[in-house]
């Protein structure tokens, strides 16, 4: 866990939690097991805090603003956990011309490769295509559904399928914004903004859409 992150609802920074040494890491782990087991996440879990800052000083609308999403810090660990489970088998299922959300890959890498094949293809005097597509707010429009069906056949564990599902059917969200908040609303769609978890199960979600 990294040091000085911000705290959401629950107030509890993650340089507490680690503080607390051996006790809290034996409260943490009877309370995962527990939420592994019965595939439950305790309601707070579920839900994230928005705070909007504007991008520029006279913001007016919505899109004049950038959210950013505070999870609990407890729910970042059981997140991490599910993450490492589930991470590899996506993994080996996502092609090589993936770059985005990839350890050991990015942008550079994506540059390089289409620069490399417009050299050869200027060698061999022929024509190339490139085709550019801007994917507004993409985390946003996951259906949760479809990516539900497209983790069942991409072969994960049932168990861990229940937990990813019950944490986004059951997500919610409220904003922070002039030091008042919003009252909590239910979301149904898209991946949680912040979590360990969105950027893989985006990739999947991606690759099995394409």
């Amino acid at each position: 866990m990294r040091i000085k992150k911000a705290t959401e609802g629950d107030d509890v920074w993650g340089d507490v939690l680690k503080l607390l040494g051996e006790g809290v890491l034996k409260i943490m782990k009877k309370l995962i097991n527990n939420i592994y087991e019965t595939g439950e996440w305790p309601s707070d879990f579920t839900e994230v805090t928005m705070s909007a800052f504007k991008k520029k000083p006279q913001a007016t609308k919505c899109g004049d603003h950038r959210t950013v999403s505070l999870i609990a810090h407890a729910t970042k660990i059981v997140a991490q956990v599910l993450r490492r489970r589930v991470g590899k088998k996506i993994e080996d299922i996502l092609g090589e011309d993936q770059f985005g959300f990839r350890r050991g890959k990015g942008t550079r890498d994506g540059i390089g490769m289409l620069r490399i094949i417009s050299e050869r293809t200027l060698k061999l005097d022929e024509e190339i295509c490139a085709c550019f597509i801007d994917w507004q707010k993409t985390f946003d429009r996951v259906n949760c559904t479809k990516l539900m069906q497209i983790l069942k056949g991409t072969g994960i564990d049932w168990r861990e399928r229940r937990l990813i599902s019950n944490l986004y059917m059951a997500q919610s969200v409220k904003v922070r914004l002039n030091g008042g908040e919003t009252r909590s609303v239910k979301i149904g769609r898209g991946v949680r903004l912040g979590c360990c978890l969105s950027p893989i199960l985006f990739n999947l979600y991606n690759e099995c859409l394409t």
